[in-house]
């Protein structure tokens, strides 16, 4: 996905996604949404997806190995003292 389109779907709100979906052509959007929802479903049934996606967003963003560990550790903590 180009960084125009990422610009234009982090701008965008529910309803403007409605629009999209109902709409003629705009099918690189569509197919985005279609794969985005599958996955998500995937992730319901299996949430280890959640935790390889994250950690696959954090190294496009450049964290260090290092720095995905302790922020893992740091999520189980967090959520064992729930």
């Amino acid at each position: 996905m180009n960084n125009e389109l990422t610009k234009q779907i982090k701008n965008m709100t529910p309803d403007d996604f409605y629009k999209i979906i109902n709409s003629d052509g705009n099918n690189e959007i569509k197919d985005w949404l279609a794969k985005l929802g599958s996955e998500r479903i995937d992730e319901m049934f299996d949430p280890s997806l959640i935790i390889e996606r994250s950690i696959n967003c954090w190294r496009m963003m450049g964290y260090s190995e290092q720095w995905i560990r302790n922020k893992l550790i740091e999520i189980v903590n967090k959520s064992s003292k729930q």
